[in-house]
């Protein structure tokens, strides 16, 4: 690779930009391109919860009568039980709010939950941490799901196919397994109907979106229903290339849901689901670069944030998506239930990229990634109502990757450009992992107690051919199989204080697996990332509706992970990721729901966290940096960065929605909801150099129903703020300036919506 690329010294910038694509995808990681109509939804913890969930008691309260509280039933714990039952800080939100809130992107599922920090890159891949946990676009942290199986890339489920989202906090390796220490986003799909109910939706928006999904749902026979979605989603880009004078961004997704539920007998239930997806988008590394950058040593607030770029080569992205789930429940007898879930996911990856994002030709880059995952997961548990609830469980996965990433290297002559070296990268990998697990909870009185522990075995295989101009001693790389395992125990103690009102304490630890990395021409491993979660809360219910929970946690997290710079024999100055050391985090969340005068209700909470490192030696490339300019043979400055704040962790996210529904004549009724998110400053970095200053986002949305349609509108980001959803400085990753990627701007569209 040219020196172009080069860290000061001879580091490469590659692994910070499209880490997403070959770094992290074999840990689980990439979730690229699928997402922008994911549409899933979450919400406060609890809070917001109840408004949705508990939806016809808003109405009851317009009225003035009297509010019955509803039970929410979730399976965060693999079993249906009641959300205030469950000792966690869990949210539950149904697809009713899903629509009114429309929420269209994982940006969205962030700005309604607290202590959730999660964006949607242009190029659609997630970066995301939760209460401080996760690597933010190194690994992911939080692992996705639809239903009980992983989402690896693409997520495909839809709005329409969505019953309810569960997300989890904290880490979830008792019960899921590795990459979930920060916590799990469940999608909880729907099933057929048992009566035939179809509905086609269209909307149309600004930046040239066009939108259209159908639904058909019933029953075949009666004891074999189907249920069939399908979208066509189309939008035009807002990010405007200054050197060709276009607009990049325009894509489309298109695909489909299909969903068999067969029901032989009473005690047992097959489900058989399939997914497809086509998806192409120009959102390719869309990244801004900045005009001035800092000096070596002077902390700064990123803060010059651009719709544009002048990238002299085209960005492009295709992605095409197939997988099924076949799920079989059986009831062994009235004290015992069997479920047995096989599932299999194939995907195909192509992107092209202008790695040096200058208006000259430099790199061409190719972005190319398949992968193969094959899951088993039998489960036996308790069924009906006892003392003792139970659930024990076996899973098997397989997930291969191949990657095969390339650089054309031209001569920077715009006038006259020609290929003058290439640089080739191959990956092969297998990853395995083999679990046992179990969990029990034993109800006394008004005290109830869990215990659970999973037992996890993973296997990391890779061989790489890394060849560039001039080609290396030995292109072709390999290294021993790496293996290890890991114990995720979890214990839980929660006490009635009345009907509707619990208080908790869990302790519950999770784990990222070690892997191998090939980087640098050398294929080395990574420690596994571990974290132990302490946690108190309390859930209530209250009269006409009401609800309230809060929670304090401390996290004590272990070998983080993040992109350093190291002094290499050969190579000099690399950058590698690696574990550079822990941190601890720990912090506050309160939410609430309540119904105000007829027709209202607010909703909202707010969260804070700090993560503070411990002992970290951290080579600083600021100060690396400083020190090569008088001296440019000298090593990386090592420091040690403990208690200063990791990064990537807002200091506070807090969110408020007003709701109004009114009913009027024949049966129409009208709504409305405006809500608002203020999230405070981060860090971008482990040494605390590049900011990323606090902002408050606004979002308002009206609808009208009748019995057979729906007209709606929304927009979002009404005040038009901008931020950086990621940014890297220049000195991080080595290149001769820092670049962003910011945020969606004010966005209006408008949807109908006719059932038959």
């Amino acid at each position: 690779m040219p020196n172009h690329t080069r860290i000061a010294g001879g580091g490469y910038m590659r692994d910070s930009l499209s880490q997403s694509v070959a770094g992290r995808t074999a840990r689980g990681f990439w979730v690229r391109a699928g997402v922008t109509t994911l549409a899933v939804g979450a919400s406060v913890v609890f809070g917001a919860t109840a408004s949705v969930a508990a939806e016809p008691t808003a109405a009851s309260a317009g009225t003035g009568g009297t509010v019955a509280l509803e039970e929410i039933v979730v399976t965060a714990r693999k079993r249906s039980e009641n959300l205030l039952d469950i000792p966690a800080s869990i949210a539950a939100i149904p697809d009713t709010v899903i629509k009114e809130a429309h929420i269209t992107q994982l940006d969205d599922i962030g700005g309604m939950v607290s202590n959730l920090n999660l964006f949607e890159a242009h190029d659609n891949s997630p970066a995301v941490t939760m209460r401080g946990v996760g690597a933010f676009e190194v690994v992911q942290g939080v692992g996705f799901y639809a239903n009980d199986v992983q989402l690896f890339e693409g997520q495909t489920v839809r709005p329409n196919d969505i019953a309810r989202i569960e997300v989890l906090k904290g880490p979830q390796g008792t019960l899921y397994g590795g990459a979930n220490i920060g916590g799990a986003i469940k999608y909880v799909t729907k099933d057929p109907t048992p009566t035939w109910q179809n509905e086609g939706t269209v909307e149309l928006g600004q930046y040239g979106t066009w939108n259209l999904a159908a639904v058909l749902s019933g029953p075949i026979t009666g004891k074999l229903g189907v249920r069939v979605s399908a979208y066509d989603d189309n939008h035009d880009g807002y990010i405007h290339d200054t050197y060709h004078n276009t607009t990049y961004g325009k894509g489309y997704d298109r695909g489909a849901r299909l969903t068999f539920v067969y029901e032989p007998q009473a005690a047992t239930k097959f489900r058989l689901a399939f997914n497809a997806d086509d998806y192409s988008s120009q959102n390719q590394n869309l990244l801004y670069r900045v005009t001035e950058d800092p000096g070596f040593t002077t902390p700064y607030t990123a803060n010059e944030y651009k719709y544009s770029i002048d990238d002299y080569f085209n960005p492009s992205f295709l992605r095409k998506i197939f997988s099924s789930t076949l799920q079989i429940d059986h009831q062994l007898n009235d004290e015992v239930a069997l479920t047995a879930i096989t599932a299999q996911f194939l995907s195909y990856n192509r992107g092209v990229t202008d790695f040096a994002k200058k208006p000259i030709p430099i790199d061409l880059l190719f972005q190319n990634a398949d992968h193969r995952v094959y899951s088993q997961e039998v489960r036996l548990g308790s069924s009906g109502h006892s003392d003792l609830d139970w659930l024990v469980g076996a899973f098997a996965q397989y997930h291969g990757i191949e990657f095969d990433n390339g650089d054309w290297l031209y001569n920077a002559d715009p006038n006259n450009p020609q290929i003058v070296g290439t640089d080739k990268d191959v990956q092969d990998k297998i990853q395995k992992q083999y679990a046992l697990y179990g969990d029990v909870t034993y109800h006394l009185g008004s005290w109830q107690l869990e215990l659970g522990v999973r037992g996890e075995y993973y296997t990391s295989d890779e061989k790489a051919f890394n060849d560039q101009t001039p080609p290396p001693q030995n292109p072709h790389l390999t290294a021993p199989q790496l293996s290890g395992h890991e114990f995720s125990p979890r214990v839980s103690l929660q006490y009635k204080l009345g009907p509707q009102t619990n208080v908790y304490g869990t302790i519950a630890r999770g784990f990222e697996p070690a892997d191998l990395v090939e980087q640098n021409f050398r294929i080395t491993s990574i420690r596994p990332e571990i974290a132990t979660s302490y946690e108190l809360g309390v859930k209530s219910q209250l009269a006409r509706g009401a609800q309230f929970t809060a929670a304090v946690f401390y996290i004590d997290y272990k070998d983080r992970l993040y992109n350093v710079m190291r002094l290499d024999p050969v190579l000099n100055i690399v950058e590698v990721e690696t574990n550079i050391g822990p941190s601890r985090n720990y912090g506050f969340e309160a939410d609430f729901s309540v119904p105000l005068w007829s027709e209202f209700r607010l909703s909202g909470g707010v969260g804070t966290t700090r993560a503070i490192w411990g002992n970290a030696l951290y080579a600083d490339p600021q100060l690396t940096a400083a020190a090569q300019a008088v001296n440019p043979a000298a090593p990386p400055v090592i420091r040690n960065i403990n208690g200063l704040t990791a990064p990537f962790t807002p200091e506070y996210s807090a969110n408020l929605a007003l709701e109004w529904t009114h009913a009027v004549s024949n049966g129409y009724k009208l709504g409305a909801r405006i809500d608002g998110r203020a999230v405070g400053q981060s860090y971008w970095d482990p040494n605390d150099f590049a900011k990323q200053e606090p902002y408050q986002l606004l979002n308002i949305g009206a609808h009208l129903d009748a019995a057979r349609w729906t007209l709606s509108a929304y927009v979002s980001n009404v005040t038009g703020t901008k931020y950086n959803t990621i940014y890297w400085d220049a000195w991080d990753v080595g290149a001769p300036h820092s670049i962003g990627r910011i945020n969606r701007p004010r966005t209006f569209v408008a949807s109908g919506t006719f059932r038959f």
